[in-house]
């Protein structure tokens, strides 16, 4: 008897493995996330009134979501994306002064090394304050979560181009990326500045002629580098007077900066790589990178009174990004590996 109750028990597991069930593991779900494009202030304004669980932008939109007490970190860009894309500095094909690329490439690096010097800090964090128009505790969390580089890594480049096309985001497929990317990328003047300023730090190229127009996005840490410069006199030290020969211009994302360069009324941006990316293929648009900007300074933050304690908690959640695209977007796609993401 017992023998064909345990024969009985056998065919029963042999029926269910054949089946692909097991008796240790649920059958998998397909997750699924919902996101929706918004302005940074408006995601912070859902979040507060629960339109939404969650938001994905750069900093200090999270720390101040944290500090006012309706939001809680739950993934940072760095955490699940090391050394991931961030901002680049570009300039346009119609700089055909390369002084003027040197001028501002020296400038850039003078500004990132300032705010990576701990000898800085505390004046570092007041700049972050005034430019980001945050408190400094607000401000001191954002810089802490962003690192500041001179020139971005082009195999991580190249990830967030094959994440950014598996989505879409091409209308045309470029097989040879390795070439495409390093025909984009100008490391000379780069590579040239950094070698004359390791040797002397206070080396400063000549005094630039003619005029720059200069574009970032407002109220974002990332480019904290173009504050710094302009308060430590950066522009000035090479020939580059604000409200003279320099004239700043503030975005509120990326696509409103490549729709000004598009109707040439920029001259050189500091801004996010996807973006740029997708201008060139997408548009056409000849920009060419000369420097980099950050890593990192993205966050998820969700309701601190929610229950998600992972990104597993939020399925069938809606959560807002910058929109599609944008570096935010990538860092989504990434956080969100295995979900369903639908746009709504």
């Amino acid at each position: 008897m017992k023998k064909h109750i345990y024969i009985v028990i056998i065919i029963i597991i042999l029926s269910l493995s054949y089946a692909g069930i097991s008796l240790y593991e649920k059958p998998h779900a397909k997750k699924t996330v919902y996101v929706v494009s918004m302005t940074a202030d408006e995601m912070s304004a859902a979040l507060a009134n629960g339109t939404i669980a969650g938001f994905i932008s750069w900093e200090p939109y999270p720390a101040k979501a944290v500090a006012d007490g309706y939001g809680r970190y739950l993934v940072n860009s760095e955490d699940i994306w090391a050394n991931h894309p961030g901002c680049v500095l570009a300039v346009s094909e119609y700089i055909t002064n390369e002084d003027m690329i040197k001028a501002l490439v020296w400038a850039h690096i003078k500004s990132t090394r300032f705010i990576n010097d701990p000898v800085n800090r505390e004046k570092v964090v007041r700049y972050g304050s005034e430019f980001t128009r945050v408190d400094t505790q607000v401000a001191s969390e954002a810089i802490n979560k962003t690192i500041y580089i001179e020139f971005p890594d082009k195999n991580e480049m190249k990830m967030a181009f094959n994440v950014l096309d598996k989505a879409g985001g091409f209308k045309n497929r470029r097989d040879d990326v390795d070439g495409f990317l390093s025909s984009i990328i100008l490391d000379r003047y780069y590579d040239n500045i950094k070698k004359k300023l390791d040797a002397d730090p206070g080396w400063t190229p000549p005094a630039v002629n003619g005029s720059l127009r200069f574009g970032f996005i407002d109220g974002n840490i990332h480019y904290l580098a173009v504050y710094v410069a302009q308060k430590e006199g950066y522009f000035e030290k090479v020939g580059l007077i604000p409200d003279k020969n320099l004239q700043f211009m503030r975005f509120r994302n990326g696509l409103a900066i490549t729709n000004a360069f598009a109707h040439r009324e920029l001259d050189a941006a500091a801004f996010g790589t996807t973006p740029l990316l997708r201008y060139w293929i997408n548009d056409n648009g000849r920009l060419y990178i000369v420097g980099g900007v950050n890593s990192g300074g993205t966050a998820l933050v969700v309701r601190a009174d929610s229950d998600i304690r992972s990104i597993d908690d939020m399925s069938n959640s809606t959560i807002a990004t910058p929109g599609f695209g944008s570096i935010q977007d990538v860092v989504m796609r990434k956080m969100f590996e295995g979900f369903e993401i639908r746009s709504v």
